[in-house]
């Protein structure tokens, strides 16, 4: 169902002019490649490699959100 509304609204947004397709598109296709390549990935990872992986990830974006936010960067 979500994927329905989020077509629908997409076309809306693209008829109005609020999507740069030069853009879309590209982004569109590394996301549809990122996806196909995680889910293969993710049948053959070890779990414990997948929870350090992601806190890593998660403890680098924290570190970059709390440095940004002290140089007052949004």
């Amino acid at each position: 169902m979500i994927g329905v509304t989020a077509a629908a609204s997409a076309g809306i947004y693209l008829a109005r002019g609020y999507i740069d397709p030069g853009i879309a598109m590209p982004v569109m296709l590394g996301v549809l490649a990122g996806a196909t390549l995680g889910a293969r990935i993710l049948t053959q990872a070890r779990p414990r490699v997948l929870r350090l992986l992601f806190g890593l990830v998660i403890a680098v974006l924290g570190v970059e959100m709390i440095y940004n936010g002290a140089i007052g960067r949004l």
